[in-house]
């Protein structure tokens, strides 16, 4: 059996995949991705599992339908399924236009993707990402690089033991046709810059550094690995709901195990992690937190905020929401995603006269007052809030309702007993659900 091959159904066989599974191969054209397009339908003669290749096109050269082609023609030659997903890269600011065509690609791969994703990174990818994540002053996580198998993602890389020289040798020894993008030598790019001309020098002096460095990579990942099981159970005991966080267990810990915590709740959120700077200032802020704390850090769209003695995760976009005209609505769906729900009830809610103005609106004035009980005076939405434990980040959105522009209930926190149906009468109750299961009206 050819080397290239005997590794690769090592790989195979090391991760357990179920019978029958379905592998969808990234396919650019590449030597890469078509030496090892080639190698998986030879393993595929010994192992009984489905093969799809695909082709996203990120429409950024103009000679990228023709490596289509290319991609498909290999696919038929190989009696395998083939798919051609088109991609357009928005300018993203942030990621930059390689990061932009990663995240678009990694979309598209998931699209179609049934069981696992199977990339063709090498040895010489996982030192470029290496060398990447130095320059870039990456922690544990950053310098684990890229694992050859993903659990959660189901995404299998076997070929990151693999040298580009045994890649070469299989591509001669079958003939195999494959595109060389022109791209690939312009070194603006930060990763082409490290392939063509740092890794060489380094090469030339220390040959074996693309596979040594690979092992410092895993011993790296390993550690990590236990760095992160150890912050899931800690992150388990001081979490109260999915993005709040109790601010006083937290506290109790030191500072280096806060830090992990905060990584973790913000990895399970998909939020890109702070500098280290910033992370030092959330840190600082939870060393001191108290009932009078009202932290406000911003971190990649979101904000880590306190209230309470608890800490918040925040998403800053979703928030405000527009007047909804309410005329028997079951059920009402704001602009911000959040719904109210209505229905009747004897005995309960309130009697409404459908014939007026009847709106769901935010807090208009924060002095405005609804007599809750009919022996007790009434009460301002400050102290209603501030009686219900609400966040002040969601008292200025939260949903109240007007007849006639007249407040008659904070909904779900605050009813007015002056529109409240009596035993005999069916009224109309509404609820509030912060976190609905579907969006839009």
């Amino acid at each position: 059996m050819n080397e290239l091959v005997n590794f690769l159904e090592q790989s195979f066989l090391k991760q357990k995949l179920k019978k029958k599974c379905h592998l969808i191969v990234g396919v650019s054209g590449g030597i890469d991705s078509v030496v090892l397009s080639h190698a998986l339908s030879q393993l595929r003669l010994l192992y009984s599992f489905d093969l799809t290749f695909i082709y996203v096109d990120h429409q950024l050269h103009p000679e990228s339908k023709q490596w289509a082609n290319t991609v498909k023609q290999l696919a038929k030659k190989l009696s395998t399924e083939y798919i051609y997903e088109k991609v357009t890269i928005d300018q993203d600011l942030k990621l930059g236009t390689e990061g932009a065509a990663r995240k678009h690609r990694y979309q598209a791969f998931q699209k179609h993707q049934k069981d696992i994703l199977v990339l063709a990174q090498h040895e010489d990818d996982q030192l470029e990402t290496l060398l990447l994540q130095l320059a870039r002053g990456a922690g544990s996580k950053g310098l684990s690089c890229m694992p050859e198998y993903h659990e959660n993602l189901k995404i299998w890389r076997p070929l990151l033991g693999v040298s580009k020289e045994l890649i070469y040798d299989y591509q001669q020894q079958h003939k195999l046709k494959f595109i060389e993008d022109s791209s690939n030598q312009d070194n603006k790019y930060d990763r082409n810059y490290l392939r063509n001309k740092v890794i060489p020098l380094i090469k030339k002096r220390f040959p074996q550094f693309a596979s040594t460095s690979g092992r410092s990579v895993r011993h790296m990942a390993d550690a990590y690995n236990y760095q992160n099981s150890m912050s899931a159970e800690l992150y388990k005991n001081v979490l109260e709901s999915t993005h709040q966080i109790n601010g006083l267990k937290l506290k109790k810990l030191s500072e280096y195990d806060i830090g992990n915590v905060i990584r973790y709740w913000l990895n399970e959120h998909q939020v890109l992690m702070p500098s280290t700077k910033v992370l030092g200032q959330i840190i600082s802020q939870i060393k001191k937190i108290d009932l009078e704390s009202r932290t406000n850090i911003k971190v990649d769209g979101m904000s880590i905020r306190s209230y309470n003695n608890s800490l918040f995760l925040i998403n800053n976009s979703e928030n405000s929401f527009k007047p909804v005209l309410w005329k028997n609505h079951n059920k009402v769906i704001l602009s911000n995603n959040k719904e109210v729900l209505t229905g009747k009830i004897v005995g309960e809610g309130f009697l409404l006269d459908t014939s007026k103005i009847i709106h769901i609106d935010k807090p208009r004035n924060m002095n405005l007052k609804i007599k809750i009980k009919a022996n007790q005076p009434a009460r301002s939405l400050k102290y209603i809030f501030q009686e219900n434990k609400i966040p002040p980040w969601e008292r200025e959105n939260y949903p109240c309702l007007y007849v006639e522009d007249k407040l008659i209930a904070v909904i779900g926190l605050a009813d007015s007993v002056e529109y409240a149906a009596n035993k005999k009468q069916t009224g109309v109750s509404f609820k509030y659900k912060k976190n609905p299961s579907s969006a839009g009206i």
